[in-house]
């Protein structure tokens, strides 16, 4: 029957040299937890890159008006809308790029939809396991899965 880990594979980026790693831009102010999780992406075959808080990633996009990432996650709050200016702005540089919510708080109707009208792909429920979370982000990569699926999953 195999192991439970069985049931996670390991990132597919691994056995695509030519391609290379996925570049994610890990938003989160709980320095702690963003460095556990930085460490499990890697260790999947992202490349991750931290910022701590939205405003900083703002900047930082701004600054170069380019966008070097092919994924975002992005951790908000419930008293938190910066995300949505966030969202807007990473669109405006590229309709390809994945933007992904993450939040241990219980989501209203009115969020999801103000997020999904501002571009963002999917909002990701916490607690959620890096060998999970890895899962959704390689069903992104491969084309899997459809930015109205989370809709329809919420």
């Amino acid at each position: 029957m195999g192991s439970p880990i069985d049931k996670f594979p390991q990132c597919r980026n691994k056995s695509l040299p030519d391609k290379g790693a996925t570049k994610v831009l890990l938003v989160n102010s709980d320095h702690e937890p963003a460095i556990t999780l930085k460490k499990s992406l890697e260790e999947y075959g992202f490349k991750v890159y931290h910022l701590t808080n939205v405003f900083a990633a703002i900047q930082e996009i701004g600054r170069t008006k380019r966008l070097s990432y092919e994924m975002i996650l992005c951790d908000i709050n419930e008293w938190d809308t910066d995300y949505l200016a966030f969202a807007k702005q990473i669109r405006e540089l590229s309709y390809t790029v994945k933007i992904f919510l993450r939040s241990s708080c219980e989501i209203e109707d009115v969020v999801i939809h103000n997020a999904m009208t501002a571009g963002v792909n999917e909002i990701i429920r916490k607690p959620i396991s890096a060998e999970n979370l890895n899962i959704v982000l390689q069903d992104y990569i491969d084309g899997i899965r459809n930015p109205l699926d989370s809709a329809l999953e919420l």
